[in-house]
């Protein structure tokens, strides 16, 4: 069995919670989704182009040949550079020779931005540094490699990237993780794990519920609607972790208060004038609609900006008048092409009939006034789409708080509990980073004709059934009110 080691994964993740690093170095974890590959896929891509920047760089990739070719001065640059040193282990994209030492490089799949990198990046360098130098490799300077936002397909692979120094602020966050070097890389790799904690990371945890300080509680204080860290902190310090317990005189938004009283009596909260008030400003026709896209680093198509989205399908159920039977109209992009332009004048004419247009979320205005500022010819009528938007979402927000929803109020919650014979479950794509990958997969074309098929028959799927959730959770809310 390999030796363990404490990887940047691990000691980034130990900086917010010492016991999810130390259970996620010991969990296989499952299968990645198909938007985890995707973006590995996308990853593995961006590196390949980004190795054009240094032409004449050898390639490493263990710990053996990065210290040999360390020790051949004729080589300049070394890509996949390992070390591993006192139960550490880092690989640099790349490091390249200078005087006196040398430069270390980190690709990334993010557009630069004037503005500067997330700190995330940083991060990841400042740690491979970190583990570099106690290697003994003489560290002069960090880059970071993002996407240039104005690259297209055609240009060369050097032009797709931007190379900045961050010198200058990635050494002292290496000099900070330095400090952590003697406790983290001990304390992860023992047997027994840290003693846990409640802390801000358990919101997202996947080992919160049944691994560690979660277990058996039904009602933890991270189900409050929009719980910010500083509450979190009051609440905390407090001794209190449960819904159920926070005092009577704590200060709660009228939100966080409702959605407290659903979970600690486990009945819904229903404000029916709330609901009767949004639904009354529908007009029939009514159309339901639901956009996917694609998004990728490295685009597809031509004059398509990297991280770009497209619009590549829709799905719209009508309903010309109440109880009357929905009609469904539908489309779905060529997958060797941009066909916005096409879809857009499909679209338009498939709602014109709408009076009323619902959707779940801001998404599709966003989208629809991306296509507006796309396309002049057809801003008019995109405009007027957007005025007939009903936005379902803050209706089941503000006027139905469940406890079952556990805080939140996004369609993927609400219809299991609304209308629970309709179900993503069975579905071969269900969810949208699976259509997104499954789309991703035709434009890269990298399918038979039989799984060309049979992907855009699921896609299709997956959309109607996002707008007969939409359906089904509007009916449940006018019995409601």
């Amino acid at each position: 069995m390999p030796t363990r080691t404490v990887t940047k994964h691990d000691f980034l993740t130990a900086l917010g919670c010492k016991t999810r690093a130390w259970y996620g170095m010991r969990d296989s974890g499952g299968a990645p989704t198909p938007a985890d590959l995707l973006r590995m896929q996308e990853g593995q891509d961006v590196h390949r182009r980004a190795q054009s920047l240094h032409p004449n760089g050898v390639f490493a990739g263990s710990i053996e040949k990065t210290k040999r070719l360390i020790l051949d001065r004729a080589v300049e640059v070394i890509f996949e550079a390992a070390f591993t040193v006192d139960g550490y282990t880092a690989r640099a994209d790349w490091i390249r020779r200078v005087k006196g030492g040398w430069v270390i490089g980190e690709n990334k799949s993010s557009l630069f931005n004037e503005d500067g990198p997330k700190d995330e990046h940083l991060e990841d360098l400042a740690y491979t540094v970190m583990v570099a130098r106690h290697a003994g490799l003489p560290v002069k300077c960090c880059e970071l490699v993002l996407i240039n936002r104005d690259w297209r397909l055609g240009m060369p692979d050097p032009d797709l990237f931007v190379v900045t120094d961050h010198t200058a602020d990635v050494l002292p966050i290496a000099d900070d993780f330095n400090r952590l070097w003697d406790q983290t890389a001990p304390l992860l790799l023992r047997r027994s794990k840290p003693s846990p904690r409640w802390c801000w990371e358990c919101r997202s945890c996947e080992y919160f519920a049944d691994r560690c300080v979660g277990v058996g509680i039904s009602d933890p204080i991270f189900q409050l609607p929009y719980l910010r860290e500083k509450k979190f902190t009051e609440l905390t310090a407090m001794g209190v972790t449960r819904i159920s317990t926070i005092p009577s005189e704590f200060k709660l938004s009228d939100l966080q208060q409702t959605a407290a009283t659903a979970i600690r009596t486990r009945s819904p909260q229903i404000d029916a004038a709330e609901i009767r008030s949004a639904l009354d400003s529908l007009e029939w026709p009514i159309g339901y609609l639901d956009f996917e896209t694609l998004l990728t680093a490295v685009p597809f198509y031509p004059d398509i900006a990297p991280h770009e989205q497209l619009v590549t399908q829709y799905s719209l159920h009508v309903e010309t008048a109440p109880s009357r039977k929905l009609e469904h109209r539908e489309y779905l992009a060529d997958h060797a092409r941009d066909c916005r332009k096409e879809l857009t004048a499909r679209l338009i004419r498939d709602t014109a009939m709408c009076r009323s247009v619902v959707v779940y979320s801001s998404f599709e205005k966003t989208q629809i006034r991306g296509l507006a500022s796309l396309l002049h010819t057809y801003a008019t009528e995109l405009a007027g789409l957007e005025a007939k938007l009903f936005d379902l979402e803050p209706v089941v927000r503000r006027g139905l708080v469940h406890p079952e929803f556990g805080g939140r109020s996004s369609i993927k919650v609400v219809l299991p509990v609304l209308a629970p014979d309709l179900s993503y479950a069975d579905l071969d794509i269900g969810d949208g980073g699976s259509a997104v990958a499954a789309f991703a997969k035709l434009a890269s074309r990298d399918a038979t004709d039989e799984e060309i098929q049979t992907v855009r028959g699921a896609l299709l799927e997956y959309c109607k059934l996002d707008t007969m959730a939409m359906v089904r959770v509007l009916r449940a809310l006018h019995a409601m009110a």
